[in-house]
C-alpha cells in the first residue's frame, strides 16, 4: 500500500479511498465504477444481505451475483462482446437474454409453474431483476419439499442454467420436472447437511455411551450411488460365538442419509427375528443418531425415523449411539460389497456373494 500524492487527494472520493491510501481492493472498486471504501453498490441494493448471506452453496451465490451483474454468458451477452455466435435460445429461437433464459423461455416458465413456492411468481412484466430480487429470493418453499431452511429460488436459477448448458453442449434434454426435482434435492441436501464448517465440530462432541452388560451390540452402515439411486447396506450383530452379518442392496434411494436410516431399520428387523432383547445400535452417521435421539428433526427422515422408533418398542431396551468411522469399518465393507452384487441379498450367519 502507498500514499497518493497530495494533488490527487481531492479526487479520492471518486477514484480511490477517502484516506488517499491505494490498495488492490480500492482499485477494483474504481475499475467497476463503485465509490469509496464500502462494498460494491448499485443504488440501494445491499449485496451482502441479498446475495452473499443467502442460505445456499457458495457456487450458487456466485451464480446469482453473475446473474444480477449481467455476467452470465448467454447468447445476447456474448454477441455484445463481439463473439460470433447465434444469440438465439436453443430451445425456442427467441433472443437469449438472461431474463429470457431464467424466466421467459417456455422451459423456464414450466419450471416456475411447477415450483412449490408459497407465492407464485409472475415474471411477465419483469424489467429490472435487481429491483425484484430481494422479494424473489425470499419466497419460501412449501412442504413437503423437506427444505427446513434456506432459499429454493437460487437453486432453481442454478439448475435452469445447468440444464441449458447440458442441452447446448451435450445434447441432453432434461425435462422441466427433472430440472425442478434436481433443484429441490440439492436445496434439501444443503439445508440438511451442506454446512460442514458448522456441524463438523458437533460430530466429534457426541458422547460415546459405554456398552452395558447383557446388551447386544449392532453396527450398521450404508454405501450410496448417486447416479443410480441405489444403496448397499451392511450390518453386524455381535453375537457369540459367531457374528451375524447382513448385506442388502436397495433401489430408489433418494439420499445417503436415507440409506443410513434404511440400513438401521433393516438390521433392526433382523434383530426382531432373532428375538433379541437389549440392543445397542452403533452408526457413524451423527445426523441419523441425532434424528433418532430427537436432537434434530429432518422432514426427509420422518417416515423412516417413525418406523425405527415403533420397532424399538418391541425390545426391552434400545440405544442409538454414534461411533467414529474408523470403528465401523466392517459394516462399511459389507455395505460397499452389497452395492456391487448382482441381486439384493440378505443373509444370516455369513455374507454369501452370488457367483
Amino acid at each position: 500500500m502507498f500514499q497518493l500524492p497530495s494533488e490527487h487527494l481531492s479526487r479520492c472520493s471518486i477514484v480511490g479511498t477517502k484516506t488517499g491510501d491505494y490498495s488492490v481492493k480500492s482499485g477494483y472498486y474504481v475499475a467497476i465504477g463503485a465509490e469509496g471504501d464500502g462494498p460494491e453498490a448499485e443504488g440501494d441494493f445491499k449485496w451482502t444481505n441479498h446475495v452473499w448471506k443467502l442460505d445456499c452453496a457458495p457456487k450458487v451465490k456466485l451464480f446469482v451475483w453473475k446473474v444480477l451483474k449481467g455476467a452470465v454468458p448467454v447468447g445476447e451477452r456474448l454477441l455484445e462482446r463481439h463473439i460470433d455466435i447465434d444469440p438465439r435460445c436453443k430451445r425456442c429461437g427467441s433472443n437469449e437474454s438472461i431474463t429470457h433464459l431464467l424466466f421467459h423461455c417456455q422451459f423456464a416458465q414450466r419450471v416456475w409453474h411447477l415450483a412449490p413456492l408459497a407465492t407464485a411468481p409472475d415474471f411477465r412484466g419483469m424489467i429490472d431483476l435487481m429491483a425484484d430480487w430481494p422479494a424473489l429470493s425470499n419466497l419460501k418453499a412449501l412442504p413437503p419439499t423437506g427444505i427446513a431452511s434456506g432459499n429454493l429460488v437460487p437453486w432453481i436459477f442454478w439448475n435452469i442454467w445447468k440444464a441449458r448448458n447440458r442441452f447446448v453442449f451435450e445434447g441432453v434434454s432434461a425435462s422441466p420436472e427433472d430440472t425442478l426435482s434436481s433443484a429441490i434435492r440439492l436445496a434439501r441436501e444443503w439445508s440438511i447437511s451442506g454446512k460442514p464448517e458448522k456441524t463438523e465440530g458437533k460430530k466429534h462432541r457426541l458422547i460415546e455411551v459405554p456398552v452395558l452388560s447383557g446388551t447386544t451390540r449392532i453396527q450398521t452402515d450404508a454405501a450410496w450411488c448417486s447416479a443410480r439411486k441405489i444403496a448397499g447396506i451392511g450390518g453386524i450383530i455381535h453375537l457369540p460365538p459367531r457374528n451375524r452379518e447382513i448385506q442388502l442392496k436397495m433401489e430408489f434411494i433418494a439420499s445417503p442419509l436415507m440409506a443410513e436410516g434404511l440400513a438401521l431399520r433393516e438390521v433392526m428387523l433382523r434383530c426382531q427375528d432373532l428375538e433379541l432383547h437389549n440392543l445397542r445400535f452403533e452408526s457413524d452417521s451423527s445426523l441419523l443418531v441425532n434424528c433418532l435421539n430427537q436432537v434434530v428433526s429432518i422432514a426427509e427422515m420422518h417416515s423412516v425415523v417413525a418406523d425405527i422408533i415403533e420397532l424399538s418398542r418391541r425390545f426391552a431396551s434400545v440405544a442409538f449411539v454414534w461411533i467414529p468411522r474408523e470403528r465401523n469399518v466392517e459394516a462399511d465393507m459389507l455395505a460397499k460389497r452389497a452395492l456391487n452384487v448382482a441381486e439384493p441379498l440378505l443373509v444370516g450367519n455369513a455374507v454369501i456373494a452370488p457367483n
